[in-house]
């Protein structure tokens, strides 16, 4: 009688884990923001009287993607002067609190141009590792991880990468190293490259033969940067980037020929219309009638040069197995036209551009209804919209905003509730499997009833796991739980 009394209690308790209680996700507000420092040759736009680019980046945390604002957690950044980094940060700090913004201290060894770099919240994100990758012509990485070839360059430049990305392996501050995920910060050659882009196509080779063979098999990536594809989605750049065919004849996808390895590192376009995500078509000229796309110039609106290019592993469309992954979005209630969803399902766009900006406006338009939900914050709209428009470039203590608005997301981290399934009891004891997402923790715990004191951890172990309770008792209760 006691053996049946456990059976049933155990089949009541699997069942509850069946059903599947969820697990909580944090979110990460991650931007990318060329600022335009080096180029006038002065951080005015960070540290004089008007403060513009700190302002804007607080402005950031309180506008709504979907019915979200927060802080932001990480921002990727172009165009530094060597102090850049640390005049944000102390800016920042003064707004938040001491120390709650960071920069990384990693050496980019830029100088046209200026180098790249990332700065951090400190309570929800740390910095795992950084690098900086190579320059030059021979960037294209080989299987062995070690050796390099020259990048495809069908339109005979052979000047290669010029500005060395930089890579960030990131972690979610409480989380194990099953939510890290990847950032390659690129400013990509501009005006100077060859009327094919050749040396932004040597870049995209760089970062996708550097994802393929030197990050670990699951990898989350983002694509990061000032890419200056002033060709709009025809560059080789961006279909290297996303894993299509190039004009050489390359096909770029996860699984051409060209790749040893079938690893997910094709980025896919936050921007695109369809679930999954795949690419979206640009051009920057008036006819691609999708102004919400661009976020260059802020003094003459007219070009989509940044970008953020998620892997498969970054959208849940794509992986059920969690991680970080860009947050859905279908409904903007703050929105008046109910902007990104009204566009594309993500939570995604470019801050202080939500289409109603006419081509060749500026942020202080007139028709410029992006930021209505600041109205009455502080900052507010009027503030964000003057403070984002690059002026006073002459002088230090006139210097305001930057010549790009800055692009962000909503990103989720996604821990995956474990499943626990075909019980079997025999003499007296029971055994059970727990599943969850491949490779991440999780913990079974056991209680003689269900009092939320009485749980007692049994077993941690990663996902699939089989658990056995050697106990003979005659009533236990069970459950596991995913671990950060």
């Amino acid at each position: 009688m006691k053996l049946r009394c456990l059976w049933l209690m155990a089949v009541a308790v699997l069942s509850l884990g069946l059903c599947a209680e969820s697990a909580g996700a944090r979110t990460l507000r991650i931007v990318s923001y060329n600022i335009d420092s080096e180029d006038r040759g002065s951080d005015g736009n960070i540290t004089n009287a008007m403060h513009s680019l700190p302002t804007v980046v607080q402005a950031i945390g309180l506008h709504h993607l979907g019915t979200n604002a927060q802080p932001v957690d990480v921002m990727s950044c172009e165009e530094l002067n060597p102090l850049t980094l640390s005049n944000f940060v102390f800016q920042l700090n003064l707004i938040y609190g001491t120390g709650t913004y960071a920069y990384d201290k990693t050496t980019d060894p830029n100088t046209g141009g200026g180098p790249d770099g990332i700065i951090y919240r400190t309570n929800t994100v740390q910095v795992v590792t950084a690098r900086a990758m190579l320059t030059g012509q021979n960037v294209l990485l080989q299987p062995n991880g070690t050796t390099y070839l020259a990048a495809s360059s069908p339109g005979g430049g052979s000047n290669g990468v010029t500005r060395a990305p930089m890579v960030y392996q990131l972690r979610p501050v409480g989380y194990s190293s099953n939510a890290d995920f990847y950032l390659y910060v690129s400013h990509a050659r501009s005006t100077s490259d060859d009327t094919v882009g050749d040396a932004r196509y040597a870049e995209a080779q760089a970062v996708r033969s550097d994802a393929k063979y030197k990050l670990p098999a699951r990898a989350h990536i983002l694509y990061g940067g000032d890419w200056n594809l002033f060709n709009g989605s025809g560059e080789n750049a961006y279909k290297c980037l996303t894993g299509q065919i190039t004009s050489d004849g390359i096909n770029w996808s996860d699984n051409s020929s060209v790749w040893a390895n079938t690893n997910q590192t094709q980025g896919f376009d936050p921007m695109s219309k369809t679930t999954p995500p795949t690419t979206v078509t640009w051009a920057n000229v008036s006819g691609d009638n999708a102004n919400y796309l661009y976020a260059d110039s802020t003094a003459s609106l007219g070009s989509r040069i940044d970008m953020q290019l998620p892997n498969a592993l970054m959208f849940a469309a794509y992986n059920r197995q969690g991680g970080v992954q860009l947050a859905p979005d279908t409904a903007d209630p703050y929105d008046l036209s109910n902007f990104p969803a009204s566009q594309y399902p993500y939570a995604f766009e470019t801050f202080g551009n939500d289409g109603s900006t006419t081509l060749g406006g500026s942020p202080t338009s007139a028709t410029n209804h992006s930021l209505d939900d600041l109205a009455s914050t502080t900052p507010n709209a009027a503030t964000v919209y003057t403070d984002l428009l690059e002026t006073g470039t002459g002088s230090p203590t006139t210097f305001v905003g930057s010549d790009h608005y800055p692009i962000f997301g909503d990103y989720s981290v996604v821990i995956v509730s474990p499943v626990l399934g075909s019980p079997v009891v025999q003499t007296n004891k029971l055994q059970f499997t727990v599943t969850g997402a491949a490779g991440n923790n999780y913990a079974v715990e056991v209680s003689t009833n269900l009092a939320t004191s009485n749980w007692v951890s049994a077993l941690t172990n990663q996902s699939p796991f089989t658990f056995k309770d050697t106990n003979t008792v005659p009533q236990r209760f069970y459950r596991a739980r995913a671990l950060p």
